[in-house]
């Protein structure tokens, strides 16, 4: 950092005393105090931990497209204090400034569909489809697994998450046939223990003779106890239903789900028309899901690739939304989402990384490339889907999918400070700052990544390290 005297030096004083002038000022300034109390910008940043200079920043808030070389004010409680054009160099000089010169500066990716506990599992079923795949990964891989294993395997999922540049997930479980809860509570604490924020998707097992509603009921409502009491309160954002009511030609599942969604105040994000083989039965189960009172707001379609113009219509009166993942409906041959007719219909969308066992990368940059690429082969039109469109998916569209985008999703005042620090020297100079950021940035450009103003990075080595020890955790 300059020196703050050698910069005023170069101002210059035209001759004035510049003592006696700071004392003047002084002097005005205690009296103002005395009189009006501190002025806002005072007491404001008073708070702040950190400052981040100089980046070109992308705020992803609406109304502000254009990116600007600015500052950005991280206050001690981990949310953002002030962000705008301008060094910032003299703002708060009790926190720590962070020189970021040269970097672009972006909100945390938002993954709106993640599987984090499928990270050991990258390549399998490499030539299934998704029912071969789940033979596989569901059918063989996933029921060997411990309480320990997956909690393990969430962290390190989560922690792959992070070091992409993915600050907050959807985090969907696996159950098996768990009925005390343990396991959703290893999987909630390893994705805390990554450091990520989290929404944690809840399976409330499918309802039968064995499983009643009752008991459903009882297991909700003593792990919602349960996480409403781990400490990382900022970054525990909930708990909402993994849903399978329209997987199952079983309307009292999807009563049940709907039920609980009323009772105890949850979203639900059903796995919904993602593959053509059984999407014909999937449609069928829709009018299920309206007489159960699930379609709604609170109501994410996973995949939603298979649909018809009058579902569509449905689901956008009623408020639902989607999350589109087109890594992994890509790797599987599922289909892509027409992402320009349910934007033109009015649907919310968000995008989602899906689960290392099917997209094999946590990686936001090739899933906004897929996607995009995507839809411009399908229409055959490259103006039809733009870079800014799909890093807005991303960020705080996906947020909006969660009904967060008053906490996440884009850089501005009283929101968490999650953002990513990233170098743009590989692909300088470039044309236009938003295809530069999405056709050419990647993972490996990521310089720092910020969680509530803290840097969340940690080398890959280390990641893997932390694998074997972590299998070992009784604590959840």
């Amino acid at each position: 950092m300059k020196d703050r005297g050698a910069v005023a030096g170069r101002l210059g004083t035209g001759g004035m005393n510049v003592p006696r002038l700071m004392r003047g000022l002084a002097v005005a300034l205690s009296a103002w105090v005395l009189l009006f109390g501190q002025p806002a910008w005072a007491s404001t940043l008073a708070g702040a931990r950190l400052v981040v200079q100089n980046a070109l920043i992308f705020t992803m808030a609406d109304g502000q497209q254009a990116p600007f070389v600015g500052h950005l004010v991280v206050g001690h409680d981990g949310r953002i204090l002030e962000v705008g054009a301008g060094a910032g160099a003299n703002l708060a000089p009790e926190a720590r400034h962070v020189d970021a010169a040269g970097m672009w500066m972006l909100p945390g990716f938002v993954s709106a569909h993640s599987h984090l506990w499928q990270s050991a599992f990258a390549g399998i079923a490499p030539d299934q489809n998704l029912e071969g795949w789940i033979d596989q990964l569901y059918g063989q891989e996933a029921p060997r697994l411990s309480a320990g294993d997956l909690y393990a395997l969430t962290m390190r999922g989560g922690l792959h998450h992070i070091r992409h540049g993915v600050t907050t997930v959807f985090n969907l479980t696996f159950t098996g046939a768990d009925k005390s809860g343990t396991v959703d509570r290893c999987q909630l604490r390893g994705a805390l223990d990554a450091g990520v924020r989290v929404v944690h998707g809840f399976n409330i097992r499918r309802i039968s003779d064995q499983w009643s509603v009752d008991d459903a009921r009882a297991r909700t409502a003593q792990f919602l106890q349960w996480a409403a009491g781990q400490p990382e309160r900022e970054r525990y954002l909930g708990t909402a239903i993994a849903g399978a009511g329209a997987y199952y030609d079983a309307p009292e599942q999807a009563r049940a789900e709907a039920l609980f969604m009323r009772e105890f105040g949850l979203m639900n994000q059903q796995h919904y028309l993602e593959s053509p083989t059984g999407s014909a039965a999937e449609r069928a189960r829709y009018a299920s899901l309206q007489r159960a009172g699930m379609v709604g707001p609170s109501l994410i379609f996973g995949h939603f690739i298979h649909t018809t113009p009058e579902i569509l219509a449905d689901a956008v009166r009623a408020g639902a939304s989607m999350t589109w993942n087109p890594l992994s409906n890509g790797r599987l041959g599922s289909g892509t989402a027409d992402v320009v007719r349910y934007r033109e219909q009015g649907l919310r969308i968000g995008m989602g990384l899906d689960g290392e066992a099917s997209a094999d990368r946590a990686d936001p940059f090739a899933n906004m490339r897929a996607g995009l690429y995507q839809i411009r082969a399908m229409y055959r039109s490259a103006a039809v889907l733009s870079p800014y469109d799909v890093l807005r998916m991303h960020t705080v569209g996906s947020a909006e999918v969660l009904h967060l985008q008053d906490r996440i999703g884009s850089l501005a005042v009283g929101k968490y400070a999650d953002f990513l620090l990233l170098d743009p020297s590989e692909f300088t100079p470039y044309k236009e700052p938003y295809a530069a950021l999405v056709f050419a940035a990647g993972v490996e450009q990521i310089r720092a990544v910020y969680v509530g103003g803290q840097p969340a990075t940690m080398p890959a080595s280390r990641t893997d390290m932390l694998l074997p020890q972590a299998r070992g955790r009784v604590a959840c």
